[in-house]
């Protein structure tokens, strides 16, 4: 992680913000020009993927990483919409809260998940799967009773899909920003 020189212990909040940002501004600009859907997922999940990688200051393999998570960012949400559609079949006196709240948890820890293999490999995936899964919930939680997802649009965008693409990205980049900081702490 090039961007920060200093202190060994704020990674995570310079993960966090830089996975925040890239992927909100991938996903609102594309939001401007296409409907949600498919394409504007993998052109999000292309830039906002090299956004986050290069501002982390991972250079190494970036085509391939960027492909990697582009695809991943695509297998999370749909695996998401899976999980969210079958909880809520399951379980339908439940509401759509619980079902867009599974939905959303799925998709961060898959996707933080993920980037953290791609980058880190194998070894880190027990890491990853619960640094992403912890932060997931307390981002969900906060999405939730914060009322937020509501399906919103402005100007024609998907506020509700660049709420999920941000959160994605705020995981992500907070879990390869954690791994920095206590990879350096030992």
């Amino acid at each position: 992680m090039n961007i920060v020189h200093g202190s060994h212990r704020t990674h995570w909040a310079i993960g966090l913000l830089i996975g925040l940002v890239s992927f909100l501004l991938s996903s609102f600009l594309f939001s401007l020009f296409i409907e949600a859907g498919v394409l504007v997922t993998f052109l999000t999940g292309v830039v906002g993927s090299i956004l986050l990688f290069l501002l982390l200051g991972h250079r190494e393999h970036l085509i391939r990483n960027v492909g990697l998570s582009t695809i991943g960012m695509v297998a999370s949400i749909l695996l998401g919409f899976t999980v969210g559609e079958t909880f809520a079949a399951i379980f339908p006196t439940l509401g759509d809260t619980y079902g867009n709240t599974a939905f959303l948890i799925m998709v961060t820890t898959v996707f933080g998940t993920m980037l953290g293999v791609i980058v880190y490999g194998k070894k880190a995936l027990g890491f990853f799967l619960l640094a992403s899964f912890v932060t997931a919930l307390v981002l969900t939680v906060l999405i939730e009773v914060t009322n937020v997802m509501q399906g919103q649009f402005w100007q024609g965008v998907d506020l509700n899909y660049v709420l999920i693409v941000t959160t994605i990205g705020a995981v992500a980049g907070f879990a390869l920003g954690l791994f920095e900081d206590v990879k350096h702490a030992h």
